[in-house]
C-alpha cells in the first residue's frame, strides 16, 4: 500500500513552452531578483499590458507575501498566483512553508493542476536541483488531506497534477531536473504514506491491520520482501520484552520486516527500526485522559519505516535496507504487565518494568536485538519515545543520540539538507546509571525527572553493542496538537535523504 496524492509530476522548460499558452488551473510565479529578466516572464507581463509588474510593485512589498489574480485575457491560466520569493539567506524551513502554502491554496481553489515557476534562487549552498526536488516533495506531501473516516463531511484534495517550470535548462541538466522532481515526488509519497498510517484512528489501525497493509506493499512494489511474525513466533525467539507490552490487549502484537535489496549483493544493509504502538493507554501506569486520543500517533516510528521503504522501492534506489516495524497496543486488563514485573528480553538480559508507560523502549529492545542477525552496517531506530524531548527541543527538531559520532553527524546533515531537522543530545557513560536495579539486569526507567530522553536512549544502548547505532526521538515532530491535530510524516524526508545521498560509508 502506497499513498500518493498527485497522479503526475513533470518538469517543463519555459524556453520551449510559452507561459501564456500553458493551460493550468493555477500558474504560480515566484518573484525574485532574476524574474523580471526572464524572457518567459517578460512575455507574460507584456500580454498583461504590464499589469503583472505593476501588481508586483504595489502589492508584493514583504518577503513571502502573495496575491491571487483572476484570469487575464491572452493568458490561458485560470488563476495567476504571484509570490514574493525568499532570498538565499532565508532558513530552509521558511522555503518549505512557502510551498506548503501554495499547495493549500491549490486545494482551496479546487484546482486540478498547478504549475509552479520557482525561479533560480535557492537557499545558501543549495542549487536549482535541490529546489526542484523540494517543490515536488512539498507539494505532494502538502496537498494531502485525511478523509478516510469521514462520510458526510469528507473533503478530498483536488490537486492531481504538478508541473515545475524551469528556464534555460536543456540536455543533461533538464534530465537531472526531471530526476530531482521524481525523487522529490517519491519522498513526498513516502511522507503521505507515513502520515496516512498515523492519522488513522487506532481502531482502524491495529497491529493486524498494519500487517495487512505492509503485506499489500508487494503489490505496488514487488522489489520488496515482507515477513511477518506473530506472538507465538516472537515467543519462540525469546522476545519477552516486546510481548510484555501487548499482554493487556485483545489485539495481538505483530513484528513486520521489510527487506529492500537495491545495492550490491555483498553490501551490508542499513537497518531501520520503528516503534509501532498503535494506541498507548500507558498500561497499568495509565496516562491522564486529556489528549490521550493523540496516542494513536505513538506508532509513527513504524509508519516512518513504512514510508521510507515505499520511497526506496518507488525509486529503485541502489541501497540495501531492512526495515523492522514493532507493532502492539498498550492496554489495561487483568493480563497486563504490572509495575515491578521482570521479563527476559531476546538478548537474555532481564528487565524490571517499573513503569508500563515506558513501553516503547521494551518493544525496541527486542527489535534492536533481532535486527542484529542481518549484520547491518548501521542501525537507526525511530520512536515517539519521550515527552521530555518536546521540553528539550520543542516541535522543531527530532532528538538524536548515538554510539557512533559519524552516524549522528550524517543524520544531522541530512536533516539540514531536507529541512527535516534534528539535533544531537549527549549519550555519556554517566547516563548509564539510570538502568540499574536490584531485581533485574536493567530497569526500564530511572534518573527521575532529569534527562528523560537521554535515559531512554541509554536503556536502548544496552541492546546495540554489536553495531553502529543511532536513536531518533520523534515525539515532538511526528505529529502536532496545534493548530490542528495531524501527523507530519517526519522523519521520512530526513531518513530518505540520508539513504539516497549514500553518505553512510
Amino acid at each position: 500500500m502506497a499513498y500518493k496524492v498527485l497522479n503526475n509530476v513533470s518538469v517543463k522548460d519555459t524556453e520551449s513552452n510559452s507561459l501564456a499558452s500553458l493551460k493550468t488551473d493555477m500558474l504560480v510565479i515566484v518573484i525574485n531578483k532574476n524574474t523580471k529578466s526572464d524572457s518567459s516572464f517578460k512575455e507574460l507581463n507584456k500580454i498583461s499590458k504590464n499589469y503583472i509588474s505593476k501588481t508586483i510593485s504595489s502589492h508584493l512589498k514583504d518577503v513571502g507575501s502573495s496575491i491571487l489574480l483572476p484570469k487575464i485575457d491572452g493568458i490561458n491560466a485560470e488563476n495567476l498566483f504571484l509570490v514574493n520569493g525568499l532570498d538565499s539567506s532565508t532558513p530552509t524551513h521558511k522555503w518549505l512553508s512557502a510551498y506548503q502554502s501554495i499547495a493549500k491554496k491549490g486545494n482551496s481553489l479546487k484546482c486540478k493542476d498547478i504549475s509552479i515557476m520557482p525561479g533560480k534562487v535557492s537557499p545558501s549552498q543549495k542549487d536549482e536541483f535541490w529546489l526542484i526536488e523540494t517543490v515536488a516533495k512539498t507539494i505532494e506531501s502538502s496537498v494531502y488531506i485525511f478523509s478516510e473516516t469521514k462520510n458526510k463531511t469528507a473533503t478530498k484534495p483536488t490537486v492531481k497534477k504538478l508541473t515545475i517550470l524551469t528556464s534555460g535548462l536543456s540536455g543533461s541538466d533538464l534530465t537531472k531536473a526531471k530526476q530531482s522532481a521524481k525523487t522529490g515526488y517519491a519522498i513526498g509519497e513516502g511522507v503521505n504514506t507515513a502520515k496516512y498510517l498515523g492519522d488513522l484512528p487506532a481502531n482502524h489501525c491495529t497491529p493486524r491491520i498494519i500487517e495487512k497493509k505492509v503485506k499489500a506493499m508487494t503489490k505496488d512494489f514487488p522489489n520488496l520482501k515482507v515477513k511477518s511474525f506473530n506472538e507465538q513466533q516472537m515467543q519462540k525467539m525469546g522476545m519477552g520484552s516486546f510481548l510484555s507490552v501487548s499482554r493487556g490487549s485483545e489485539e495481538p502484537a505483530r513484528m513486520m520486516v521489510i527487506e529492500y535489496k537495491g545495492g550490491k549483493a555483498n553490501e551490508k544493509p542499513i537497518a531501520l527500526v520503528g516503534k509501532g504502538v498503535t494506541f498507548d493507554t500507558g498500561g497499568v501506569s495509565i496516562k491522564p485522559s486529556p489528549a490521550m486520543d493523540e496516542m494513536k500517533w505513538d506508532m509513527c516510528g513504524a509508519a516512518t519505516v513504512f514510508g521510507v521503504m515505499s520511497t526506496l522501492a518507488r525509486l529503485n534506489a541502489d541501497v540495501n535496507v531492512v526495515g523492522v516495524m514493532g507493532c502492539a497496543e498498550n492496554m489495561c486488563s487483568s493480563k497486563a504487565t504490572k509495575p515491578g514485573d521482570v521479563v527476559t528480553s531476546m538478548s537474555g538480559q532481564t528487565i524490571e518494568i517499573l513503569n508500563t508507560d515506558a513501553e516503547g523502549r521494551l518493544i525496541l529492545a527486542d527489535c534492536l536485538t533481532f535486527v542484529g542477525k542481518y549484520k547491518p552496517s548501521y542501525v537507526i531506530d525511530m520512536a515517539t519515545l519521550t515527552g521530555a524531548v518536546v521540553v528539550a527541543l520543542g516541535r522543531h527538531a527530532s532528538g538524536v543520540m548515538a554510539n557512533d559520532q559519524h552516524l549522528a553527524e550524517k543524520i544531522i546533515e541530512a536533516g539540514e539538507e531536507s529541512g527535516d531537522r534534528a539535533w544531537q543530545l549527549p549519550l555519556w557513560d554517566e547516563h548509564q546509571s539510570c538502568t540499574k536495579t536490584k531485581y533485574a539486569d536493567l530497569a526500564n526507567i530511572g534518573g527521575g525527572r532529569e534527562a528523560g530522553t537521554i535515559h531512554a536512549a541509554a536503556f536502548l544502548s544496552k541492546f546495540t553493542n554489536d553495531y553502529k547505532w543511532a536513536h531518533i526521538d520523534i515525539a515532538a515532530t511526528a505529529s502536532y496538537s496545534t493548530p490542528v491535530k495531524a501527523g507530519t510524516g517526519r522523519p521520512v524526508p530526513l531518513i530518505s535523504q540520508l539513504l539516497l545521498s549514500k553518505k553512510l560509508k
